[in-house]
C-alpha cells in the first residue's frame, strides 16, 4: 500500500482512546461487516454530555439480507463505573470488549437478541478524511474521523435471533470518530465486497460540519484498486471533490491525482435501519444505514476507464438532524 500525503498513514495511535475526562465530548468506534445472507454493524461508544454523567453504550444492527423485515438494532447504555479504557483493550463495556484485531459483546431485549465473538487481523495503513492542518479543529468543534482498519476479514461467530453465522473471511472495516459534534448531515460509502475483485476498497464521506458560525461540507474518497491507492479530497482545493445527495443515494466525483473517480452509492430504505444519536449539549441527530446496499464506482485515467460494482454489499449511511419517516427507527437504550 502506498502512502498519501497524511491522508493514508502506517498504522499507529489511530485506535486510541482520545477521550481525557472532559465534558462535551464523544468517541465512537464501530465495524460494518458482511455474511452470507445478512451484514452487521456494530459499535461502542463513549458519552460525557456537558450536563449528566459521562456513560458508554453498545449497539448491534443485524440486517436480513433474504427477509428485510426481520432486521433489528439493539443498544444498552451503562455508567461510568461500568466502562473502562485503554489497558490490554481500547474499550470494555460490561463484558464487552474492544481490542486491536478482536470485537466481543452481546446484547438482547425486544424480543431479540444478537451476539458476536470476532477476530481479525489490523490492516497496514489507516486513512483519514481530513488533511493534518485540519484535523485539530474538527476535533475541538466538529468530528475527527479516521479509519484505522479499511480492509478486514473477519473471521468468527455471530448469532442473531438463534440463526448462527460461522465466518471466514468475512469482508468489512473498523472506523473511529471522536469530537464535540456530530455533524450536520452526511453521506458515508464503504465497500470492500465488489464482484469479481475481493481486493479492492472504496471509502467516502461528505460530512457538513459546523466551524463557527459557518459550516463546511468536507468530501473524501479513498479507494485502493489495481495495486494503487487514490484520495480525493475537497480540501484545500474545493472544486478536487463534488457531492451530490438525494436520499437514499449520493454520488459524488472526487479528482485523485491524474484520475477522476465517479461514484454513486445507494440503499432502499425497506433495507435500512434508523438509530438516534445525541450531541454532547443535548441537540438530536439521525442516522439511516444499511449494510446490504449497491455501489457504482468510475475510475477514469486518459481513455482508461475502470469500474468496481458492488450489489447489496456496500455499506451505505446518510445523517442528518430530522428523523425520516420511512424507515424505521430502532430502541434507544
Amino acid at each position: 500500500m502506498s502512502l498519501l500525503g497524511g491522508y493514508v498513514v502506517p498504522r499507529g495511535s489511530e485506535n486510541l482512546p482520545r477521550w481525557d475526562g472532559r465534558r462535551g465530548r464523544y468517541e465512537v468506534w464501530y465495524l460494518t461487516l458482511n455474511a452470507p445472507g445478512a451484514a452487521f454493524w456494530l459499535r461502542y461508544t463513549l458519552d460525557a454530555p456537558r450536563a449528566g454523567a459521562p456513560h458508554a453504550e453498545l449497539w448491534g444492527h443485524f440486517f436480513d439480507d433474504r427477509a428485510p423485515e426481520r432486521s433489528f438494532g439493539l443498544r444498552r447504555r451503562v455508567g461510568a463505573d461500568a466502562f473502562a479504557l485503554r489497558g490490554p483493550s481500547i474499550l470494555r463495556i460490561g463484558d464487552a470488549e474492544l481490542a486491536e484485531g478482536r470485537a466481543r459483546g452481546a446484547l438482547d431485549g425486544h424480543r431479540h437478541a444478537l451476539s458476536w465473538d470476532l477476530a481479525f487481523e489490523p490492516s497496514p495503513a489507516a486513512v483519514f478524511i481530513a488533511p493534518r492542518w485540519l484535523r485539530p479543529a474538527l476535533d475541538r468543534r466538529a468530528t475527527n474521523w479516521c479509519v484505522p482498519n479499511p480492509d478486514l476479514r473477519f473471521r468468527g461467530r455471530i448469532e442473531a435471533d438463534g440463526a448462527v453465522f460461522d465466518l471466514q473471511g468475512a469482508p468489512g472495516q473498523q472506523a473511529h470518530l471522536f469530537g464535540a459534534r456530530h455533524a450536520e448531515r452526511w453521506s458515508w460509502v464503504h465497500c470492500n465486497a465488489f464482484a469479481g475483485d475481493r481486493r479492492a476498497v472504496v471509502e467516502g464521506v461528505a460530512a457538513t460540519v459546523r466551524l463557527g458560525p459557518a459550516s463546511r461540507t468536507v468530501t473524501a474518497v479513498y479507494v485502493r484498486h489495481g495495486g494503487r491507492d487514490y484520495v480525493g479530497q475537497a480540501m484545500p482545493g474545493a472544486l478536487h471533490a463534488t457531492s451530490d445527495r438525494a436520499f437514499p443515494e449520493w454520488g459524488f466525483t472526487a479528482r485523485a491525482g491524474d484520475a477522476v473517480l465517479y461514484g454513486r452509492a445507494r440503499a432502499d430504505p425497506a433495507r435500512m435501519l434508523q438509530v438516534e444519536y445525541a450531541d454532547p449539549d443535548g441537540t438530536p441527530s439521525f442516522c439511516c444505514n444499511s449494510e446490504l446496499g449497491d455501489l457504482t464506482l468510475e475510475i477514469r485515467r486518459g481513455e482508461t476507464i475502470e469500474l468496481l460494482s458492488a450489489r447489496g454489499t456496500a455499506h451505505v449511511e446518510f445523517g442528518d438532524r430530522a428523523r425520516r419517516p420511512d424507515v424505521p427507527l430502532c430502541p434507544g437504550p
